[in-house]
């Protein structure tokens, strides 16, 4: 009977000292549980910081500290000295919009305006003052044109080309008229070259017309309202241009046909409607009547 109560006895200490023993073991275990994904998670975190704010170059860094200007005489030297990568240099110079160009332009008209010399009755128009502002004078009006060449490719959408071409000859308006008339050649030839690309945007919208593009009335007359009032304040610089306008884009808005190819135009309009035209507004009278140049 005692040795039962023994052997009892012993074998419940050995089931308390599993207990004990697996408690312990559990109690070990805990830490390293809870704190081994803690450091990974933060492993993880700083990786996906890194990727996404990675350190920049020092190349691109020294490219913040360069002035407009000096990277402009950067990219010109490598065009002149690198002619291997000059058209990989142009094809990635993104194409100018009308507010680009008109930043450049207004800069530039401002810079020449404040070169004229110091006069108490206000910016003279003497043969001295344009020797002094003649270079800025000639650079504005070269970069007017380079720009024009541009609108007026067959890849600029009329509207744009058009509205390039009104900013670009108000900017003509507003140059001075010297008092020597020989130094208003310039501006003369400005305006000139102006009625020639007038030109060449009416007969690229005409061709335009013909492969099927549509061009709303209320553009098109906007486009001639444009042209007749620079034509009516320059006294008739831009003749040809209005009656090119009136032979080819004419009709869409009631204007008069001029001759037979105006007469077929018209013709081919009716078959395919483009729009409907509009009534012969009395602002438009000026583009059927213009005065003599200056």
């Amino acid at each position: 009977m005692a040795t039962y109560q023994q052997r009892e006895m012993t074998r419940g200490r050995k089931r308390r000292n599993s207990e004990d023993e697996e408690m312990v073991d559990a109690s070990a275990i805990k830490p390293t549980v809870t704190t081994a994904p803690r450091r990974s998670f933060k492993c993880v975190k700083l990786s996906e910081s890194n990727k996404r704010n990675p350190k920049r170059s020092t190349r691109g860094a020294l490219l913040d500290t360069l002035e407009k200007d000096a990277l402009i005489n950067i990219i010109n030297s490598l065009l002149t000295t690198q002619p291997q990568i000059r058209q990989d240099i142009i094809n990635n110079i993104p194409a100018p919009t009308i507010l680009s160009t008109m930043n450049v332009l207004i800069d530039m008209e401002r810079k020449f305006n404040s070169s004229f010399p110091f006069n108490k009755n206000g910016p003279g128009r003497d043969d001295y003052t344009f020797s002094r502002v003649r270079d800025g004078l000639s650079d504005l009006i070269d970069t007017i044109t380079q720009y024009a060449n541009h609108f007026t490719s067959a890849q600029v959408f009329p509207t744009t080309c058009f509205a390039f071409l009104d900013h670009a000859t108000q900017m003509a308006h507003r140059l001075p008229t010297w008092d020597n008339e020989d130094n208003n050649k310039l501006k003369r030839d400005l305006y000139q070259d102006l009625n020639g690309f007038w030109k060449l945007a009416i007969q690229t919208t005409s061709s335009n017309l013909r492969q099927g593009e549509c061009y709303s009335c209320e553009s098109v007359s906007d486009w001639a309202k444009s042209l007749a009032q620079h034509n009516s304040f320059t006294h008739g610089y831009f003749t040809e241009a209005v009656h090119d306008f009136t032979r080819h884009l004419g009709y869409m808005i009631g204007l008069p046909a001029v001759s037979n190819e105006m007469t077929e135009a018209a013709n081919v309009a009716s078959a395919t409607p483009i729009c409907h035209l509009a009534p012969l507004e009395s602002t438009l009278a000026s583009a059927s009547v213009v005065g003599a140049r200056r």
